[in-house]
């Protein structure tokens, strides 16, 4: 007797789809910066974040979470923000400087970075699922790849302000972008919003906030990015001290 795979409803793909769409976009963004468009480009890139961020949440709402689901999350975050980020900074910056060799080891260092921070959280999702429950807290370990792909992009954003980069600050960004890879490999712990929770008097003026960041973003992006990479590289410390305060109290 033939008995019949077992069928799911094409909602349990979606966050699957939304994935391979994300590597898509990516792809794309390559091509633009090739052809000279980066400020196309770099919007892409940004999309290719915020699909990132959506694919996530479709699987824990829709509970189509899966291993093939994680393994192409981490493909196309690799891809995303472990290639084509640091592809598009080094064609628009470093390609035709007096100095481009070095910028290509910076580039790399920021590749490699990304595809070990990238490894071991692969790891400790897998150790998770081994004994069944959660290592530690919801923190990231290091900054997560979507977070190291726009602290990566700052120079870029600046290019995009105006500011001749790869005239004037080459040396800057390169130094910049390996200070990034290694903040990707750091074992301090960084902050998480998957399971943040927020007092429900708290709502109205988190609303407001997010409305006025879009708001930012649509009329100033390149500023408000660069500003709320600025402002995320100062929460590190400010993080890990609340965090190390917190662990020593429980002991």
């Amino acid at each position: 007797m033939i008995t019949e795979p077992p069928r799911e409803p094409l909602s349990k793909s979606l966050p699957n789809i939304v994935t391979i769409f994300g590597i898509c976009v990516g792809l794309t963004a390559v091509k633009m910066a090739l052809q000279g468009n980066v400020n196309l480009a770099l919007y892409l890139l940004i999309f290719a974040m915020i699909l990132d961020v959506i694919d996530g949440g479709l699987a824990r709402a829709l509970q189509s979470e899966s291993k093939i689901g994680a393994e192409l999350d981490t493909l196309a975050d690799f891809f995303n923000f472990g290639i084509a980020t640091p592809l598009i900074i080094y064609f628009t910056i470093f390609a035709n400087s007096s100095i481009s060799s070095f910028g290509w080891i910076s580039v790399m260092v920021f590749a490699v970075c990304c595809a070990l921070r990238l490894a071991r959280f692969n790891v400790n999702q897998n150790e998770e699922e081994a004994i069944g429950q959660k290592l530690k807290t919801n923190d990231f370990i290091g900054v997560p790849a979507p977070a190291l792909a726009c602290l990566g992009l700052s120079p870029l954003f600046l290019v995009m302000m105006g500011i001749d980069v790869s005239e004037h600050y080459t040396i800057a960004t390169m130094i910049f972008l390996v200070i990034c890879g290694a903040l990707a490999v750091g074992t301090f712990p960084t902050i998480s919003l998957k399971d943040a929770n927020f007092p429900t008097s708290m709502n109205l003026p988190i609303i407001l906030t997010i409305l006025a960041i879009l708001v930012c973003l649509i009329v100033f992006p390149w500023e408000t990015l660069l500003i709320g990479n600025v402002v995320y590289l100062l929460t590190l410390p400010v993080f890990v001290f609340i965090r190390r305060s917190a662990s020593k109290l429980e002991k």
